[in-house]
């Protein structure tokens, strides 16, 4: 089995090991950090993660460039990429340093009325061990580009796993003899290390990569730099959505704030990931049908196609969240977090739009009328921002889900759809599809919330038993009601194809 097919393999099992320790993850720092320990920790990496997308989005371009030089056999100029990359990256490394400087001077008064003496100190001391830790992650980002251009996925996902589950362990052994977030963050910092190491040596000493400049070209560091912006414009935009509550909760309403919000950001950041299962194999597909024509036909159809079936996906999980959300949250990590569930819910309902219409992004980046989008993306994301402070100030942490909430509904669901109808998407027929399967999934929905109602339980196990009970009536119901023919083939063909295989 070859390199690509074993990484794939290790892609999945990476996935699947990190929702498993995403899922025990934070009940166990909880175990150890009190809520505002813990809230002091997201609004800290909040912060300090607008200082991490200063990579630029380098380790793709850097991949992109050295797999071109990899191709043609041209030793000197790997050597020279490897080496001009490399002082790249070490002019971000300081630059992040001048800015951290300047970042804590700036923000640090706006936090000392909500954060204690003693939770000042702390910060301080956790801001810049991440720091250090960025000074690391991102350097290091250039022999992951180099495993990657050689196509050694086994090592590289190898690495990340053992990472991802050596983190956790180190932590709770850590934290059993010292409960603070400072020795939380020296943990990740030395995996890091460790990490980097690795990455490191077997660039050097397997791969034989070397750093000599042979020359500088300014010419080539432009373009590079360019290509980077606009790997990395999305990035500093989501921030936008996702880190700015934490950061202004912080500000004016203090460190517990943050920790329940943060909770109800992991809850839509798990709901957006479920989109991409669908729609991002669809580029390649899109891309072909606009590059032969113009009739939108075909793309249309595969709008409809997917969107139908995020509709079930996220319809199913949706549903399952209001239902089941509260009593999830108290078995997950207790009752003191329950204000998470609404916040969550209204991000969810945010989203949702945008999630069924996911392949639409495709249809723009083939069309090359992306900027479209990132442009309402970043105008709103700098309104959330401006609006999300006096919201904050009067609503709390509320106030951050409603602004950010709207911003969401109002650019990627209205703004984005008369868009779409304007580049000859045929928005009006797919919302007809999709409220053609809204009338049994309603249904099922009024089944299971009477279930919960009736059958009220604090078990754990009945918990679970109505969960499974709710995903059985889903299933039968839209089966019966809401799927179509090309749906039900996508199910029958690999359960009949297994079955032949096994008779056989």
């Amino acid at each position: 089995m070859n390199q690509r097919k074993v990484g794939a393999i290790l892609s999945y099992l990476s996935i699947g090991i990190h929702s498993i320790i995403g899922f025990i993850y934070v009940p166990m720092l909880l175990m150890f950090l009190s809520k505002e320990q813990y809230g002091l920790y997201q609004l800290v990496g909040s912060l300090v993660a607008y200082l991490a997308v200063m990579d630029f989005g380098l380790a793709n371009t850097t991949v992109r460039y050295y797999s071109q030089l990899l191709a043609k056999k041209d030793t000197i100029g790997q050597e020279n990429l490897l080496a001009t990359m490399l002082r790249v990256y070490t002019g971000i490394a300081v630059a992040i340093m001048i800015v951290a400087i300047i970042l804590l001077y700036i923000l640090l008064p706006f936090y000392t009325k909500t954060l204690s003496p003693i939770e000042i100190v702390t910060a301080k001391y956790v801001y810049w061990i991440m720091i250090f830790n960025l000074m690391i992650v991102i350097p290091g980002h250039i022999f992951v580009a180099i495993i990657q251009s050689h196509e050694k996925f086994v090592f590289l996902k190898s690495v990340n796993i053992l990472n991802v589950i050596a983190q956790p362990i180190l932590v709770f052994i850590v934290l059993h003899f010292e409960t603070s977030i400072v020795a939380l963050v020296v943990v990740q910092t030395i995996c890091n290390i460790m990490m980097f190491s690795a990455n490191a040596y077997y660039s050097i000493f397997k791969l034989n990569a070397n750093f000599h400049l042979h020359k500088w070209d300014n010419k080539f560091v432009k373009e590079v730099l360019i290509f980077s912006f606009f790997v990395f414009l999305p990035s500093i935009i989501s921030l936008a959505y996702w880190k700015t509550g934490q950061v202004i909760l912080g500000a004016v309403i203090g460190t517990v704030s943050v920790a329940i919000y943060s909770i109800a950001i992991q809850f839509s950041s798990a709901f957006m990931s479920l989109s991409t299962a669908v729609s991002g194999v669809f580029l390649p597909k899109v891309s072909s049908i606009t590059a032969k024509t113009d009739d939108m036909t075909e793309i249309n159809n595969i709008f409809i196609k997917t969107g139908r079936l995020q509709f079930l996906l996220l319809s199913l999980v949706f549903c399952g969240f209001i239902i089941y959300g509260k009593q999830f949250i108290i078995f997950w990590v207790g009752s003191s977090f329950l204000d998470a569930y609404l916040y969550a819910l209204l991000l969810m309902a945010g989203l949702f739009v945008c999630l069924i219409q996911s392949v639409g992004i495709s249809v723009l980046q083939a069309k090359n009328k992306h900027y479209f989008r990132s442009k309402v993306y970043f105008i709103l994301g700098i309104f959330n921002i401006l609006a999300s402070i006096p919201m904050a100030k009067k609503y709390g942490a509320l106030g951050c889900a409603i602004t950010t909430t709207f911003c969401l509904f109002l650019g990627q669901t209205v703004i984005m759809n008369i868009y779409y109808n304007k580049i000859g998407i045929k928005i009006l027929d797919f919302f007809k599809q999709i409220f053609s399967m809204a009338i049994p999934i309603f249904v099922v929905f009024i089944i299971g919330l009477s279930i919960e109602k009736i059958f009220y339980t604090s078990s754990f196990f009945f918990y679970l038993s109505k969960i499974l009970l709710f995903v059985l009536i889903f299933i039968l119901l839209t089966w019966n009601f809401a799927f179509n023919q090309y749906e039900k083939d996508l199910i029958r063909k690999p359960i009949n194809s297994i079955y032949r295989r096994f008779r056989s």
